[in-house]
């Protein structure tokens, strides 16, 4: 039958024979794949022994526990390679600092350099928070019947059991010199005079792990934060 007028021709695709992936290019493919997977899996098994490797050394520097150790970047080989590590997460819990308790500890190291063992190196810069509980910091005061909270802007509630009733003030947290300081300004239903300094306390914050310095303090929702910092600080295994 003749096609009407202007009608497309049609082809079945179908019909049409499929043209093969050459074998040698398959196996080029596939073996490419496995080399991947290898080098990747290689490179991630060197992370976590590395990462265990300078923990257990940084433990040494002052944590009562192995901290928790992350070393960021990829590829990672090529960094073991120079022993040079750009950026490196440390987390540890329940630091015990004289009468202080720091509830936890995050910080980031920069220019991390190792030795060829991983038992010793350097820290270039560290920079992160040692988080206090509000828990933590009333039991380093005077006072184990003290009750913390927030209060915004740096200030506290400070709530204290007299036996009969309690004493409950507006405090500021502050850093002095080397040490946490929480100082009442006001209190409800009493007088200054009638309680003194009693809701009154200093806590000092020194021998950090790693030879961390305090720099500032502020008030957050469940305790205060410490901006803690470092350089060139030193790990080893000796």
């Amino acid at each position: 039958m003749a096609k009407p007028p202007g009608a497309a021709a049609v082809t079945r695709i179908d019909r049409l024979p499929r043209r093969r992936r050459p074998r040698w290019l398959t196996v080029l493919i596939s073996a490419v794949l496995l080399v991947v997977v290898l080098v990747v899996a290689a490179d991630r098994g060197g992370v976590l022994l590395a990462q265990h490797e300078m923990a257990v050394q940084i433990k040494k520097e002052g944590f009562p526990a192995t901290p928790k150790v992350t070393i960021k970047g990829i590829p990672f080989l090529t960094q073991v390679v120079s022993r040079h590590f750009g950026d490196v997460r440390l987390e540890a819990s329940r630091i015990t600092e004289g009468p202080l308790r720091i509830t936890n500890l995050k910080v980031r190291a920069r220019d991390v350099r190792v030795d060829s063992g991983f038992g010793s190196g350097t820290l270039g810069s560290v920079d992160g928070t040692a988080f206090v509980s509000f828990k933590d910091l009333a039991s380093a005061s005077d006072n184990p019947d003290l009750v913390l909270t927030a209060a915004g802007n740096n200030l506290v509630k400070a709530k204290m059991d007299l036996g009969i009733t309690d004493a409950t003030a507006t405090a500021t947290v502050t850093k002095q010199g080397n040490s946490i300081v929480v100082k009442t300004q006001s209190i409800e239903g009493f007088s200054r005079s009638d309680l003194g300094d009693d809701l009154d306390f200093t806590v000092p914050v020194k021998g950090l792990p790693m030879g961390l310095s305090f720099q500032s303090v502020t008030v957050s929702s469940n305790g205060v934060g410490l901006h803690v910092t470092g350089r060139n600080v030193k790990f080893s295994d000796s």
